[in-house]
């Protein structure tokens, strides 16, 4: 049988040997990073793509002011000139990309007297996103984003940007969705109730 004295001996040498590890700390900042990393990953990929949403939309709502301001800078219009526009507006979105993710749609709408407004034209571009806008199409009632009413003898233009938003870190955080702006302006100088359109040119909206 074994002796009180001999268990005394184990359990003394058993605690010299483990003092040195139990009193041991160099590792617990490792621990405690490798715990917590994780969560701070997330909540930095969390606040990556909230700021990304957030661009966006200031890029876009900037984007529609832009083109609808410079279209009514103009003393008359033309489906070459807004393809300049349209090439510019790759700058002001950047980095986001509007070729394949986005379509800048621009239209003229003048009141008809005691008729609804209608839309006189229409030029799509920028981008291959396939949408037909919220304001109608060409010889039709114009619908005027946000209820505005149209003087009888008015001409406005509207400028509308739709793009559809991937997220770029996690879908569960922000949903793929598609963005829509729209501005409106009245035309500087003269009324922009037509558009001049060289042979081949279409108005480049589907």
């Amino acid at each position: 049988m074994l002796t009180s004295s001999f268990v005394y001996r184990v359990v003394r040498r058993t605690k010299q040997y483990l003092n040195p590890f139990l009193k041991c700390d160099k590792g617990v900042a490792l621990v405690e990073l490798a715990l917590i990393l994780p969560v701070l990953l997330i909540m930095l990929s969390g606040v990556i793509e909230m700021s990304r949403y957030i661009w966006i939309h200031h890029k876009i709502l900037r984007l529609t002011a832009e083109i609808s301001d410079l279209v009514t800078q103009s003393r008359s219009m033309s489906a070459t000139e807004m393809n300049v526009l349209f090439n510019a507006a790759d700058y002001i979105i950047h980095p986001f990309d509007l070729q394949n993710n986005g379509v800048i749609i621009v239209s003229s709408v003048s009141g008809t007297g005691e008729d609804p407004p209608q839309v006189n034209w229409k030029q799509c571009g920028a981008g291959n996103l396939a949408v037909t806008g919220s304001v109608g199409a060409v010889g039709t009632t114009a619908q005027i984003p946000n209820g505005l009413n149209v003087d009888p003898l008015d001409n406005i233009i509207i400028a509308e940007v739709y793009y559809n938003y991937e997220p770029l870190i996690f879908d569960n955080i922000i949903e793929r969705t598609q963005i829509s702006r729209a501005a409106i302006h009245s035309p500087r100088i003269s009324a922009l109730i037509s558009i001049q359109r060289d042979p081949g040119q279409t108005d480049g909206c589907s």
